[in-house]
């Protein structure tokens, strides 16, 4: 039950992350600084090396199953919303244009087109992960070289993107993700001594007052302090959830469902993002609300409409 009670904690950082730091700068600072490499971290724990190609390949059919339809459903729904914007408000074929390269495209910052940019938004974290998980299926072969080569693979992507500042179909943001999946799959094997965990989490506090991490954007203010950071960031994360599994099961139930619910969580998250369901919604109301109850509603919806996606029966096989 922890690391579902790590995701729930981890999903419900990022819509705030997306949602809030608008008007509070200093948590989106430190939310940025380990949410994402939380929720890879967890994913390498739950990764195992291949035994033969055979299992190689079915190792990747399951990750392909697991993510990529979450993906294309996230893009497919897009793409629908705005073929009823362009049919009903006459907005223009322009955004079905843009949106139906970026499911082909899958840049989190795309080039620009002339209908805009090429992003697929929040779910770059889809694909990014099925490609870091592909990888470490080999790299964890090599045992303990594997997070020494993963980091020169994450550098090696960070200095690509610096060059040719795309990511198709994620490969490059995937690649700097893999160092945390890699340490995530070492966890599972090895004792992390006290001295490491308190290191980390002295590493994330200076990262925050001295750097910035922001993967989605490639921003790696100074490289390995971040990453050490963020690992410091898990690691409060974890310490958190496990004291909260220990203490109060009312809430410990409560962040585990929301774990479970993450996936279609950050997919929903995604769509309203995009369109706005929250605000056509609250327009049908006569009455003028504060800017953040605007966007607290939203937040509300995005996590109601994933908890009925869960349970509608074609949906839910997606996020089962």
């Amino acid at each position: 039950m922890t690391f579902d009670v790590m995701k729930g904690i981890g999903i419900l950082l990022v819509i705030t992350d997306h949602f809030f730091n608008w008007n509070h700068p200093i948590l989106g600072r430190v939310i940025n600084s380990f949410h994402m490499p939380l929720f890879f971290i967890i994913a390498g724990y739950f990764s195992r090396p291949f035994t033969t190609i055979e299992d190689a390949k079915r190792c990747i059919r399951k990750y392909a199953k697991r993510l990529l339809p979450a993906f294309v459903l996230t893009q497919v729904f897009i793409i629908l919303w705005d073929v009823l914007m362009a049919v009903s408000e006459s907005k223009g074929w322009g955004p079905v244009i843009r949106e139906s390269l970026t499911l082909f495209w899958a840049d989190p910052h795309g080039p620009q087109t002339p209908w805009g940019q090429l992003s697929i938004g929040v779910v770059w974290f889809l694909l990014a992960l099925f490609l870091a998980k592909c990888a470490l299926l080999f790299i964890s072969r090599l045992g303990g070289y594997a997070i020494p080569i993963s980091i020169l693979l994450a550098l090696g992507a960070v200095m690509l993107y610096r060059v040719f500042p795309y990511s198709i179909w994620c490969i490059s943001i995937g690649f700097t993700a893999l160092p945390f999946v890699t340490l995530g799959w070492w966890f599972r094997t090895h004792i992390v001594p006290k001295w490491v965990i308190v290191s980390c989490i002295g590493c994330w506090i200076a990262a925050l007052c001295f750097s910035h991490l922001v993967m989605y954007d490639f921003e790696w203010g100074c490289f390995p302090l971040d990453f050490l950071g963020a690992c410091g960031g898990t690691f409060c994360v974890l310490l958190l959830s496990r004291l909260i599994c220990s203490k109060t099961a009312p809430a410990a139930r409560l962040f585990a469902t929301l774990g479970i619910w993450s996936l279609a969580i950050m997919c929903f998250h995604d769509i309203e993002t995009h369109c706005h369901i929250g605000n056509h919604v609250m327009a049908l109301i006569p009455v003028s609300f504060p800017v953040w109850t605007k966007y607290l509603f939203r937040y509300v919806l995005t996590i109601a409409v994933a908890a009925i996606a869960v349970r509608l029966p074609l949906i839910k096989k997606v996020f089962a």
